[in-house]
């Protein structure tokens, strides 16, 4: 698969025509505050009949959970929110070529719904992942802690079960929608007592790291709290920040697993996703930033003719257009593995490591091959290199993401390492 099929490039040809006439001649607003992206949200969620498309399978499947019947649908958490990959690497792309601080928006909003529709049963699909999918509300999904850094699974932030309801005590940060979200993916370690939360020296040993749970909290629930909105180099359209958890009490439904299986599998097999949505949207910022750089060169005269006659200029061209062509032949091989259900994590990640650098590379180049001009921000290189810098550190570093590619092809030689440094060879050599 190298290509879409016509009605994909249809739905792309749409949502690229409403971008250009709803979404980019507010995008100035949209970076100073002066638009709210979840306004714009919701209107766009309208205009392409969501409710319906995303909408009305989720009820069937909420019908089918409350009749006590299996949810027949392939899981919205695996395929992408919209049910298909294909659609959704198209939906992320194409929103990402006009403003990857909105798509961060809507992406981060429908990955929480989408593993409450894929766990939750049919009351939090109704009340929840429903209404965020659609775009009527506002979603977050809250891993990140302020000392887990690398390590996103040493985390903090605990879960307890008492008699019928759940119990959470903890603080997230860096949490993209956090400030203005309706509906929260809390993320917390599940904990015999409360003596084993925050502060209390909680353990973080491998089997800890397993009990890694997803736990559904409403805004308005007694013990949710939300700092402001953080200030950062990019993404201006996307609110982030902190959320502060103090005994927060929500119904047993809303943990999402079984307490008696190691659920970090699950954990991993959303961030793929999330990871996955990051490639095409890098794809998107890379065909935006060539096609403005393609039409400068073109348009710019300097010494008497267009810029693009010179060869220094047309070597960047060629190096960005080699970039997404590498970008989108991973975006089209992951669609398959999603569909088959192949996808590794040493592929995604070596994916999702690629396509952000190439990006920020593509968005750079474009700023210089343009010049005083592409340092201005009514063009749109500015605002894609500001943007895409922060998913070489969102969604597991490039760091990270070449330790999780090497440890991979260790493992397949019989030599286990982990982040300190420490392995095991399969003839038990090993070191602390």
């Amino acid at each position: 698969m190298f290509e879409f099929d016509e009605t994909q490039r249809a739905i792309a040809a749409a949502l690229r025509d409403y971008c250009a006439r709803e979404i980019e001649p507010r995008i100035g607003a949209l970076e100073k505050g002066d638009v709210s992206a979840f306004a714009l949200m919701r209107e766009f969620g309208r205009a392409f009949g969501l409710d319906e498309m995303v909408g009305g399978p989720l009820r069937r499947r909420a019908e089918r959970l409350r009749g006590g019947g299996p949810g027949s649908e392939p899981s919205v958490e695996r395929s992408g929110p919209l049910g298909d990959p294909a659609l959704s690497a198209i939906f992320a792309m194409e929103l990402a070529r006009t403003s990857p601080g909105l798509c961060l928006c809507v992406t981060a909003s429908m990955g929480c719904a989408a593993t409450i529709a894929a766990r939750g049963d049919a009351d939090l699909v109704e009340r929840y992942a429903i209404p965020v999918l659609t775009l009527e509300r506002v979603g977050c999904w809250a891993l990140t802690e302020p000392g887990s850094g690398s390590d996103a699974f040493a985390m903090q932030t605990s879960c307890r079960i008492e008699d019928d309801t759940v119990v959470l005590r903890g603080s997230k940060t860096f949490i993209s929608n956090a400030p203005e979200a309706d509906v929260f993916l809390i993320y917390a370690r599940l904990v015999e007592d409360a003596a084993a939360g925050p502060g209390a020296g909680a353990p973080t040993g491998a089997r800890d790291k397993q009990r890694i749970f997803p736990v559904v909290v409403e805004r308005g629930t007694p013990g949710l709290e939300t700092g402001p909105p953080m200030e950062k180099m990019g993404m201006h359209a996307c609110p982030t920040g902190e959320v502060f958890l103090d005994d927060v009490r929500v119904p047993r439904g809303h943990l999402l697993g079984d307490p008696d299986r190691p659920a970090r599998e699950a954990a991993e097999e959303t961030l793929a996703s999330e990871r996955a949505a990051i490639v095409a949207m890098s794809l998107g910022v890379i065909e935006r930033c060539l096609d403005d750089a393609l039409a400068y060169a073109v348009e710019r005269i300097q010494f008497g003719r267009p810029i693009a006659a010179f060869q220094l200029v047309q070597q960047k061209l060629a190096r960005m257009y080699a970039a997404r062509e590498n970008v989108r032949n991973l975006v089209f091989k992951l669609i398959w593995m999603q569909r088959v259900g192949a996808a590794t994590e040493r592929e995604v990640s070596a994916a999702k490591w690629y396509a952000t650098e190439a990006a920020c590379e593509v968005a750079l180049e474009a700023v210089q091959l343009m010049g005083g001009a592409g340092y201005m921000r009514e063009h749109a290189p500015e605002r894609m290199f500001r943007d895409m810098k922060l998913w070489t550190i969102g969604g597991g570093t490039s760091e990270i993401q070449q330790l999780t590619i090497a440890k991979d092809l260790l493992r397949e030689r019989g030599v286990r390492v982990d982040l300190c440094g420490g392995y095991r060879d399969d003839r038990g050599r090993s070191r602390p």
